[in-house]
């Protein structure tokens, strides 16, 4: 899209000769930046966001990866790592050695050193980043290089996997004053005015949209041939649909669900990429509810909720059922539970299964009343179910789960709240249960030990399914074959982690994903393919062989890689 007369006031920059990146594709078309526009949209209020990392709950990632280079990627069609801010990674035992490249420079001018990384390890660790649950310590060796050592034996795919999700978005000058305030101070710090490491530099925002700036200090600059970024403020999937169809207000939709009646309305040059997603709709129980803090009543929905109906109402398209709802990805289980695998309790993910669910609850003191099951108070079996305003398949998946829950007996209404309020219901455990994603999503989640830790420790709502203090407990589970098992939940979920490979890692992943499927921490009812949308008429693309094809995000990796270029 070509920049409007005052949509950004830059001026074209000229100048920037075609360079070679580093997967041998040419550079920009020609000799000169064009004065272009390339528009990105988005839900979600620019005004109320920030590029805070840490303060993850009101964090823009769609313009934090505009602005801040990537250390790795992972490229999901090709499964393999692909470096970016770093120039050499090696794991060896317990050494990580991290080696970045010499053009890494701030848009400021300043070079990026090791002390930028310093700070950014420290806070880190004051935050409590899941990095640190394998370190030890950290050296640093030159001004581009520096070691992480780790505590014990680990998984090399770990360290990697948690690397991608750390970028160059810490400057020592603007973050080293964080490292004598509180944890809560700083996760509270909403930074306006980042200092850009990536492809784009920030300009400003309203609520309309951010806009970003070619970086001339980007170490790949010589990709980027266009002179302006937008990511625009859309008010849910709807209006990005109708922005796609008219052909001409946006460029792309990093994330976008689109059923297939929608996307046969987009013109010719919208393409569609799509990327395994591992996340999805589930549910998220309160353990601290005297109701839902039941095994028996999680259980109890399990049954009565026939999962296929949710993909068969949202998007068949795209949607798949979770087989077994045990904090694995549904793609990896079969892999990974192996011959355990025909033992697990399904749930009925096609059906569903009343009699079940009836036996469970009066078992558990439960009776109906009226045609609602009560508990021996007199108690309704229910209360708000929430769901995320503008997310239109989680709002007809909402309200199949709801109309299959209260047709059993159980007294449910749906309420819908903004997206960072609806986190905020359950940060504060203020709730009984609700719709939530039950996988952390990204490339980390291809690895079980990310699902099967991130639903008994829930970090992305602060622990406010309550489950946490429970999970470092010794518990007892109905066993495999008959009899018990004894574990404590999250000490084998740890030891996952801890093993040098996948063979060793496999008894652990069954044993967590066994007390999983039966205490349900989270309930896993559909996951998905990512629907990442760009247009090609005026913008190149990831061939479908390129290893970036299928990286996240297209919009942002394409243009560190040179593959998103304006046809000019």
């Amino acid at each position: 899209m070509l920049a409007a007369a005052g949509v950004s006031g830059i001026a074209a920059l000229a100048g920037c000769s075609g360079g070679n990146n580093n997967n041998g594709n040419d550079g920009p078309n020609s000799d000169s930046v064009h004065n272009a526009t390339y528009v990105n949209a988005y839900t979600g209020n620019p005004v109320d966001l920030h590029f805070n990392s840490s303060g993850s709950q009101n964090f823009s990632w769609p313009a934090g990866r505009a602005v801040f280079a990537p250390f790795v990627k992972y490229s999901f069609n090709k499964s393999k790592f692909l470096l970016g801010a770093l120039d050499d990674l090696q794991i060896e035992g317990q050494e990580v050695t991290l080696t970045f490249r010499n053009d890494l420079k701030w848009d400021n001018g300043d070079d990026w050193t090791t002390e930028d990384l310093e700070v950014q390890l420290k806070l880190a660790k004051k935050t409590g980043s899941s990095l640190w649950g394998y370190l030890d310590d950290f050296e640093i060796l030159g001004k581009k290089k520096a070691k992480l050592m780790l505590s014990g034996p680990t998984n090399p795919q770990i360290i990697k996997f948690e690397l991608t999700n750390f970028f160059v978005d810490t400057k020592k000058e603007t973050h080293e004053k964080w490292l004598n305030k509180s944890e809560a101070e700083f996760l509270r710090w909403a930074w306006e005015d980042p200092v850009a490491s990536g492809a784009m530099s920030f300009v400003s925002k309203d609520q309309q949209a951010f806009e970003f700036e070619r970086n001339p200090e980007f170490y790949n600059a010589d990709n980027v041939n266009f002179s302006t970024y937008l990511i625009e403020s859309y008010g849910g999937n709807t209006a990005q649909h109708q922005a796609l169809m008219s052909g001409t207000k946006v460029d792309a939709a990093t994330s976008l669900f689109t059923p297939p009646e929608i996307a046969k309305k987009f013109p010719k040059n919208v393409v569609e990429v799509n990327i395994p997603a591992k996340w999805g709709y589930g549910i998220v129980f309160n353990h601290n509810d005297p109701q839902f803090g039941e095994r028996a009543v999680r259980q109890a929905v399990a049954h009565v909720i026939n999962r296929q109906a949710l993909v068969d109402n949202a998007g068949p398209r795209t949607k798949f059922v979770a087989p077994i709802p045990c904090g694995i990805a549904p793609k990896d289980q079969k892999s990974w539970l192996g011959d355990w695998y025909d033992d697990f309790e399904t749930y009925g993910p096609e059906s569903k299964q009343t009699n079940k669910a009836a036996q469970l609850l009066k078992d558990a003191g439960y009776s109906k009343q009226g045609g609602t099951w009560t508990d021996d108070n007199g108690n309704k079996l229910g209360g708000q179910y929430y769901s995320p305003a503008g997310w239109t398949d989680w709002t007809t998946m909402t309200q199949t789960v709801v109309s299959q829950l209260n047709e059993f007996g159980f007294d449910f209404s749906v309420t819908t709240k903004p997206t960072n309020d609806w986190f905020g219901q359950y940060s504060k455990s203020n709730f009984k249960m609700g719709s939530f994603y039950w996988l952390p999503g990204g490339a980390r989640s291809a690895f079980p030990y990310f699902p099967l830790y991130y639903q008994l420790w829930a970090t992305d709502i602060g622990g406010g399914h309550g489950y946490r203090k429970k999970a470092d407990t010794e518990q007892t589970v109905p066993g495999r074959n008959g009899g018990e098992m004894t574990l404590n939940p999250l000490k084998v979920t740890e030891k996952i982690a801890q093993q040098p490979n996948d063979d060793k890692a496999r008894q652990f992943v069954q044993q967590s994903a066994w007390h999983n499927h039966i205490e349900l921490p989270f309930l896993g009812l559909v996951s998905k393919f990512e629907q990442s949308w760009t247009t090609n008429d005026d913008w190149t693309e990831a061939s479908e062989n390129s290893p970036n094809r299928r990286v996240k995000w297209p919009q942002f990796w394409w243009l560190h890689e040179g593959e998103l270029q304006y046809k000019g």
